[in-house]
């Protein structure tokens, strides 16, 4: 019996190495499409079992269609850095086309809520991840299941990214604290070994660290991480050119970013989560920040960058 194929399209990221390793763990042919075989993650995987790579880029049409022959599934996560809204909508348009065009049967589209709509598209929540996902998630959500089926995965913030971008500064007490823009609001966490199969209370009920919450301004957030010179980078410009009127600064792109996990909490206002479902289809997930933290015995003195580092560098 031939073994069922399958396409990852940023399969060399954080999000796409987990679900890379658990496909070829479960006798699937995989194929990941990367412009750099040589990367870290790539040479991670190439020790898998039936993991090969396509060599080749997101927005190219004849590197897509020579990675799509002959695949039967495909999971797509375009990176929102170096593409910008506009771009990303294109390709992510393109690239569920030339899926067709290949016979793929399932289509999987990696994306961020899409919560537009519900904002009348206000401005000030306009966030550089989110828009170019979410518009084609709705794009694919007005499509029929035939020829082709599809599925929308919405993911949110990494939980390892509390080791990184979001990891809590500790003070001359001794208290690790946590620091974010976020006023009265919150946002949910993925844990990307669930995406494989599919906080300050938190750090202390788990470590028994002492933790506290501040909320801070945006313009103390980029400083304290360390983004403050990058603040004016225009997300995409490696794809579209600096002059690009469509693209927007890192700074624009995170305002709307922190102001729309502002608006939610406990699972209501903008941001929200349907965790039955997810029950039902991973029973096993990892179900809190406080259950994460104790698997992976969690050390906010350790620092390891999972996906994001100084925007200038993209």
């Amino acid at each position: 019996m031939t073994s069922p194929t399958a396409l990852i399209i940023g399969g060399t990221g954080a999000q796409g190495v987990p679900i890379v390793e658990e496909l070829a763990n479960h006798g699937f042919q995989v194929r990941v499409l990367t412009r750099d075989v040589t990367s870290s993650n790539a040479k991670k995987l190439s020790e898998l079992p039936n993991v090969t790579f396509s060599l080749g880029a997101v927005d190219s049409v004849p590197d897509l269609k020579r990675a799509f022959r002959g695949i039967d599934y495909a999971f797509v996560n375009l990176n929102s850095w170096s593409l910008g809204i506009k771009d990303e909508i294109f390709w992510g348009i393109r690239i569920f086309e030339i899926a067709v065009q290949s016979g793929v049967k399932h289509y999987i589209w990696s994306s961020l809520d899409n919560f537009f709509l519900e904002t009348k598209y206000d401005d000030s929540f306009r966030s550089v991840h989110y828009y170019g996902k979410g518009h084609v998630e709705q794009w694919i959500s007005a499509l029929p299941q035939s020829p082709m089926r599809w599925t929308i995965l919405a993911t949110s913030p990494y939980l390892e990214q509390l080791w990184g971008l979001m990891r809590p500064t500790k003070g001359e007490d001794g208290v690790y604290d946590f620091r974010f823009p976020v006023n009265d609001g919150g946002f949910p966490l993925t844990c990307l070994d669930d995406m494989g199969y599919y906080v300050p209370k938190a750090l202390t009920e788990a470590t028994g660290l002492p933790a506290k919450g501040t909320n801070i301004e945006l313009d103390q957030w980029f400083e304290e991480v360390g983004w403050g010179p990058s603040r004016e980078h225009k997300m995409g410009s490696t794809t579209a050119g600096p002059n690009d009127p469509t693209l927007h600064t890192v700074y624009e792109s995170f305002s709307g970013w922190w102001k729309m996990y502002q608006h939610s909490i406990n699972n209501t206002g903008l941001i929200k989560r349907d965790y039955a479902l997810l029950d039902e289809i991973h029973p096993h997930r990892t179900r809190s920040v406080r259950e994460w933290m104790q698997k992976v015995h969690y050390d906010a003195d350790k620092l390891d960058i999972i996906t994001v580092t100084a925007p200038m560098a993209l």
